[in-house]
């Protein structure tokens, strides 16, 4: 039985580790903040707890070294959840979001350049990611 226990904290940690790869923030006024300070753009991703692909998004998208190292060159990257707090909500209903995962790309004012409605696996993800930096001169 103690084996059992060593491996599933064995594979909690790694999958924690992994999923930790993106630095997230959780406040989006800081991230505009921070994207002003550094001159970068922000990736909004907008989920809630009970979305099976915003947990697919975040197993197998997030966790892609190339969509890794592009976020890191560029952006400022924020999850929202609407459903944590008022603040959050109102991010979500000022974007329009009507399902879930909903990712917002925009520049250090708030400007929408580009988004995402629903799961996009990460090659295609990457390409809208090339996409948005290449649209805004990044």
């Amino acid at each position: 039985m103690k084996r059992y226990a060593w491996i599933l904290a064995a594979i909690l940690v790694a999958v924690t580790v992994r999923a930790a790869d993106v630095n997230w923030t959780h406040d989006y006024d800081e991230a505009l903040k921070k994207a002003k300070a550094d001159k970068k753009l922000v990736m909004i991703d907008i989920y809630t707890d009970w979305c099976g692909w915003c947990k697919k998004l975040d197993k197998d998208v997030y966790t892609d070294k190339s969509i890794q190292e592009k976020l890191a060159k560029g952006f400022i990257c924020v999850k929202i959840n609407p459903e944590k707090n008022s603040k959050n909500k109102k991010v979500a209903k000022d974007f329009g979001v009507k399902g879930f995962p909903y990712i917002a790309f925009v520049d250090a004012d708030g400007k929408k350049l580009d988004e995402i409605g629903g799961y996009m696996p990460a090659k295609d993800f990457g390409s809208v990611i090339d996409r948005v930096a290449k649209k805004s001169g990044q």
